[in-house]
């Protein structure tokens, strides 16, 4: 059985632990995933789910106490840990020192040099690269493995027709960072539709004409092919899920605690 340590309050922790379940074809009834994200009902149902509030990461005995104990219920042999090496309060150095008996594993993705400066790594089985830019030196491991996430396939919505042509932005929240990428997309705009692909409800006030949203937890793949172009932050999952759409796309970084979407731009 995995445990998936998955800390952030969007989607996009999530989407990565989902498609590594995905490259790696880990049964999704082998899967336990320990979230504080208010996305965690974005989980296939198979996938035991465990939703706690933010209070249990910022206590490490508590938090301890508790991954032990989901060890042990769950009968898990194996422990992946979504891009924070040491826990997003540092609630994991002690952790991952004390379990011994399972693997441990790290999906890492380019963190910034803030992270390291107020928590160390502990010592990790296999920590999996997923992009460039990560400073190993700042990680501790047995083995380190380059790694690209495979992408499920989108299953195309039948019902979903949208105007031609069209612009599309595409992020999941925060609304303020969504409203900064559909002024952009309105700047370029002649006689385009705009849809909003997000989590956030806009409200309708905020809106101008020829502006819609599309809902859904992934968007079809034939929505990126048939935008004229297409406006996104620069998260890892993004960057991803766009890697084939470069030139007609239009990234804007945004600050982040740990993420460096501006390095992460830079190297694209």
């Amino acid at each position: 059985m995995y445990l998936f340590y998955v800390y952030g309050a969007g989607f996009g922790h999530i989407n990565r632990v989902l498609n590594f379940i995905y490259t790696q074809k880990i049964p999704l009834k082998n899967c336990v995933l320990l979230t504080n994200s208010i996305y965690h009902d974005q989980v296939p149902k198979d996938i035991k789910t465990l939703h706690i509030e933010d209070a249990y990461f910022k206590d490490q005995d508590r938090f301890n106490l508790f991954l032990q104990n989901c060890i042990k219920e769950y009968k898990i042999d194996t422990l992946v840990v979504d891009v924070f090496p040491a826990g997003f309060y540092g609630e994991l150095e002690k952790s991952i020192t004390d379990i011994s008996a399972i693997q441990t594993i790290l999906l890492a993705r380019i963190l910034s040099k803030d992270y390291f400066e107020k928590y160390g790594s502990p010592v990790y089985d296999i920590v999996y690269t997923l992009e460039n830019g990560i400073t190993l030196a700042n990680y501790q491991y047995k083995k380190v493995i380059p790694f690209t996430l495979q992408l499920k396939p989108r299953e195309r919505s039948q019902d979903v027709i949208l105007k031609k042509p069209y612009f599309l932005v595409m992020h999941s929240s925060p609304i303020d960072e969504v409203l900064l990428l559909y002024k952009q997309a309105l700047l370029y705009r002649t006689d385009e539709h705009i849809y909003i692909y997000s989590f956030c409800d806009i409200p309708k006030p905020l809106i101008l004409e020829n502006t819609s949203s599309i809902s859904g937890n992934r968007i079809d793949g034939h929505i990126l092919d048939n935008a004229s172009k297409i406006f996104t932050g620069c998260g890892f999952n993004s960057t991803l899920e766009t890697e084939k759409y470069r030139e007609k796309q239009y990234i804007l970084p945004f600050k982040r605690k740990y993420d460096d979407q501006f390095l992460r731009k830079q190297l694209l």
